[in-house]
């Protein structure tokens, strides 16, 4: 048997060591990093957490360890941004209608064709305005890393073609969010809001006729196969996407840590704003070259709409605030004279 001053007194002596050791001295555990999206591997979103995956490792070594889960494996599209805000995930990939009842400001993006393009748009929410409607998030328990367009929106259907209000009538869609739900009942159609990974199974069922969806993710998800006719209505919604992190995670994160996840969500977000811009060029041409049948809308056929479309400015503009709804109008007619 050891005696007190033998072997039994060397877990004492040990705690005296550690405590001793100057602050700083001793190696840090390093942070743990899980990135998640509800988007396919292969989609914008899952893309975008792989590759930011990969970056963090590269500027950060042993200091991090990043996981990145794509495709819905550990949270829904609600139960996500839930999880970002509780802190119970770091980083998510997420759309922008996942936080519309969160905060009803956020609904100010998805006004019809607010943003005649996606530059203008990026301008105005990389300003002062963007910043104001970003600290509103922070209040809630998320900061915002990143903002990338998924560029046009596809409204599609499986009856007829849809090129003027009246082609909505009868119609049942699904909407991404509130936002364009309430769009398309102003159109005539039947409007509902669900999940992007039911979305292929109930038009393959005939459950929903067609739907209101960024054209990035109608062809990723080869809604093609199950959806003949698509209209190309340009920014009839925002189709932005937010890679947002826990606000109380992010605080506390070691400085260097920090300044280096900004720098690899800023390299990630100059590259796919780019990508998209690249990719909205095309994408309607693949889709027609799987069999869609493709109508762009018109500068005229604009006016008719956003003039069909009034009501859900009646509608939201009280709840998202009547003076922010007038500075983004203002700040927007602004900068698009600016690139005039």
């Amino acid at each position: 048997m050891k005696t007190k001053h033998g072997l039994a007194a060397l877990p004492f002596l040990v705690l005296l060591f550690v405590a001793a050791i100057p602050a700083g001295v001793m190696a840090q555990q390093p942070v743990d990093i899980k990135i998640t999206t509800i988007q396919l591997k292969q989609q914008q979103m899952g893309v975008g957490i792989e590759r930011l995956a990969t970056y963090v490792k590269e500027a950060l070594g042993n200091k991090v360890r990043v996981r990145a889960y794509p495709a819905a494996q550990l949270y829904s599209g609600k139960e996500e941004i839930e999880a970002v805000l509780k802190g119970e995930v770091q980083i998510a990939y997420v759309l922008a209608s996942i936080f519309e009842p969160i905060e009803p400001s956020w609904n100010i993006k998805n006004l019809p064709f607010l943003f005649p393009n996606d530059s203008v748009q990026y301008a105005v929410f990389d300003g002062p305005v963007g910043k104001r409607i970003y600290s509103k998030f922070e209040q809630k328990g998320a900061f915002v890393l990143a903002m990338v367009s998924s560029g046009s929106y596809a409204i599609h259907n499986s009856k007829h073609p849809i090129k003027k209000p009246d082609d909505f009538k009868g119609l049942k869609m699904r909407s991404p969010g509130p936002m364009g739900a309430v769009s398309l009942k102003a159109m005539g159609a039947m409007s509902m809001v669900s999940v992007p990974e039911e979305m292929y199974t109930s038009f393959q069922q005939g459950m929903i006729d067609g739907g209101l969806t960024p054209s990035s993710a109608f062809y990723a998800r080869r809604l093609y196969d199950v959806q003949k006719y698509v209209t190309n209505a340009g920014t009839i919604n925002s189709s932005s996407i937010f890679l947002v992190a826990s606000k109380a995670w992010w605080d506390k994160l070691p400085a260097d840590v920090r300044a280096g996840v900004w720098q690899c969500a800023k390299r990630l977000e100059k590259e796919q704003r780019v990508e998209i811009e690249q990719d909205d060029k095309q994408v309607f041409d693949q889709i027609a070259a799987k069999g869609g049948q493709v109508y762009t809308l018109t500068p005229a056929d604009v006016v008719i709409w956003r003039k069909a479309l009034q009501p859900v400015y009646t509608e939201f503009t009280p709840k998202i605030g009547v003076e922010l709804v007038q500075e983004v109008q203002q700040e927007v007619e602004r900068i698009t004279k600016g690139k005039k």
